[in-house]
């Protein structure tokens, strides 16, 4: 694969991301990041159902080239060229985890078939009509609206006609600025003694652009996605609530028709990248 030279001298050109890479730091992958429990326990060896239960419901195929944006340990990738892809890229603007990464692809023994790149997204050194599929799992929250428009258009750029884009994105904008903060100010007693923002110093300081499944849905159409599909996952996150016996209305929520978005905290996103502008209908 030969990468685009008009995606480096793009990235020359960009504003600085509004969250800098060296916010992203070891401890931040080996601790707090998402799947961090199993690749620490076992350096690299063992990932989290994530990454297969992904690729398992984004359909990938043997023979297909994935290129997954903000790889992080590159678990996503390992599991890729294991279950048949022809080729699996992986993109990683962070300096701090590329060590991981390739450990990662050593220990499954995958180097042969998956690569990770030092790389903004929002100019992607990878050539037009490269990618089969095109992962972002928990990455949209990280970029703000205009970076992840560009990182949009650019997944267009790389993929082939009729390629697919798949995305997760975790945790929703609703459960943190609705539920939790109705529940908070629905007593004297709890909006005094719990914090206003629940998030972690993580997500306080990297997460731009929580999600709504509209403001998916949205982001993808206007990038000139056809086939869009965004609808609501499964997990429950109650770890922000302070008092044990107030998480029990997540999991009431979720199990609602018309208020499980006010109970469930991830999203899940999918779209095709038409074969001309002009069939891009949602």
């Amino acid at each position: 694969m030969t990468p685009a030279r008009d995606g480096e001298n793009q990235a020359a050109d960009l504003p600085a991301p509004l969250v800098a890479p060296e916010a992203y730091d070891d401890e931040y992958y080996r601790h707090a990041c998402g799947g961090a429990v199993e690749w620490s326990q076992s350096e690299g060896a063992e990932v989290a159902g994530l990454y297969p239960g992904s690729l398992e419901r984004a359909h990938l195929q043997a023979g297909d080239v994935l290129v997954d944006i903000g790889c992080g340990r590159g678990e996503l990738l390992a599991v890729a060229a294991q279950h048949g892809a022809a080729r699996a890229i992986g993109l990683e603007y962070a300096p701090a985890v590329l060590p991981l990464a390739l450990k990662t692809l050593e220990s499954h023994g995958v180097r042969d078939r998956a690569a990770v790149l030092q790389a903004d997204a929002r100019a992607i050194p990878v050539a037009d009509d490269t990618a089969d599929l095109v992962t972002m799992l928990d990455v949209v929250e990280h970029l703000g609206p205009r970076e992840l428009a560009l990182t949009l258009m650019e997944a267009r750029r790389i993929l082939k006609p009729g390629g697919r884009v798949f995305i997760h994105t975790f945790p929703t904008r609703t459960v943190y600025g609705v539920t939790y903060r109705l529940q908070r100010l629905s007593r004297p007693s709890r909006w005094r003694s719990w914090p206003a923002d629940p998030r972690l110093p993580y997500e306080r300081s990297m997460h731009v652009n929580e999600q709504t499944p509209a403001m998916l849905r949205r982001s993808l159409r206007r990038s000139g996605f056809a086939q869009v599909n965004v609808s609501l996952g499964r997990w429950i996150h109650t770890e922000f609530v302070p008092e044990e016996r107030y998480k029990r209305l997540y999991h009431w929520l979720a199990n609602i028709p018309g208020l499980t978005r006010f109970g469930v905290a991830d999203i899940w996103g999918e779209a095709v990248n038409p074969p001309n502008p002009r069939d891009a209908r949602n």
